[in-house]
């Protein structure tokens, strides 16, 4: 009787484990979604899909084949409604929780965020964390622009900008997490990446190889679009970002040639809040260390100088944005949003008056700190290290 009543327990505790599995789908089974992007024209909502195969992934021994991309598009009245349009071709159960990128448009963000973000946020699948771009060029072109050596374009900069940007900060990445926090915190001015693609630079065997490219930043004031800017007018901005790991600085001569470049890593910045005559002004003091990586001109340079020189293309790049900033309304820096958390009951009278808060002055001024470790001397036979003291 004990023996029959052991083997029946075994059976029902088999009977419950098999039912138990019976909705478990191979991962073969499933779509996986790697990329959503978002344009919008003729009011109407186009959103893409990105798919990528696991053999641009996961690579065995010998395997020559590249990856593949597939991109979807689907047009809709709003956001939402177009994963469902896509839903119908999809031929298998797509998985949202593993996107890492969200591409916009220029149009999708000039026309809010506010539809996107409720969507993504809604549905149980989507994280927070994916990276956002922009782009103003062919979102479905950009999507399918793959990396190099067969890979897939997951290991491109839409998908893993981390690892450019720690060898050369120019505009910094952002998650949507930190996105959704930052357009809806007043006062406050972000921007996000801009990608291109590249049909110049990279040649595979002699053919035009596109890559996708860093072509500027896509600036927002309370999910208010306040513009589009190329990468060389933002030259100031990377020397305010906490995030900046790595950049270079080309100095001029006084016939405008470029005499040296300098490598800094790890700028630090702190902006204080200053009133003068009851105005609000703003002091930037700017901490960096560097060193050489290029002299163009063949003579010896005192080290003095090219501290000198640095400093002023510093304080030049700085200034610069600024001033530009306050011609197109653009709070760059954010000037604004440290008078709102530093003395709110100033920023709200002037916001209540009207009365501008950034004008060409409120930058009153730029300090920095700078010391260059080392110059590359040691490796030049021609150059003696007492000659630059």
């Amino acid at each position: 009787m004990k023996k029959n009543y052991k083997i029946l327990v075994i059976i029902c505790l088999c009977v419950v484990y098999i039912c138990g599995c019976t909705d478990v789908k191979e991962i073969q089974h499933l779509s996986y979604a790697t990329a959503i992007g978002v344009d919008y024209k003729d009011g109407k909502y186009h959103s893409y899909i990105q798919l990528v195969s696991f053999e641009g992934i996961a690579r065995t021994e010998g395997q020559t084949s590249e990856g593949s991309v597939w991109v979807s598009e689907a047009v809709a009245d709003t956001f939402e409604d177009s994963f469902f349009v896509v839903y119908k071709t999809a031929q298998e159960r797509i998985i949202w929780a593993h996107v890492t990128t969200i591409l916009l448009s220029e149009t999708a963000i000039e026309k809010g965020f506010d539809n996107i973000f409720d969507s993504l946020t809604r549905y149980y699948e989507f994280r927070l964390t994916p990276w956002v771009f922009g782009t103003n060029e062919s979102v479905e072109k950009v999507l399918s622009t793959p990396g190099f050596f067969g890979q897939t374009t997951l290991d491109t900069i839409l998908h893993a900008p981390k690892r450019i940007y720690e060898q050369s900060s120019v505009i910094r990445p952002i998650k949507l997490q930190r996105l959704a926090r930052e357009i809806f915190e007043p006062a406050e001015t972000t921007y996000v990446a801009s990608v291109a693609i590249d049909n110049t630079t990279w040649e595979k065997d002699q053919v035009t190889d596109p890559k996708i490219a860093l072509n500027g930043a896509f600036f927002i004031k309370n999910d208010e679009f306040k513009g589009f800017y190329e990468t060389e007018k933002l030259n100031g901005l990377r020397w305010l970002t906490p995030e900046t790991v790595r950049a270079d600085v080309a100095v001029q001569g006084d016939n405008e040639d470029i005499e040296y470049h300098v490598v800094f890593e790890y700028p630090s910045a702190n902006v204080d809040l200053v009133f003068i005559q009851n105005t609000p002004k703003f002091n930037i003091e700017l901490d960096v260390t560097g060193y050489f990586v290029n002299r163009n001109v063949n003579e010896t340079i005192k080290l003095q100088e090219i501290e000198k020189k640095t400093k002023e293309t510093i304080t030049d790049e700085i200034m610069k944005l600024y001033l530009l900033g306050v011609e197109e309304g653009v709070d760059f820096y954010n000037l604004e949003h440290e008078l709102f958390r530093k003395n709110f009951p100033t920023w709200q009278r002037l916001k209540k008056n009207g009365d501008p808060i950034l004008t060409e002055t409120s930058l009153h001024d730029i300090s920095i700190n700078l010391t260059i470790e080392h110059t590359g001397v040691k490796k030049n036979p021609s150059v003696d290290m007492k000659d630059i003291r």
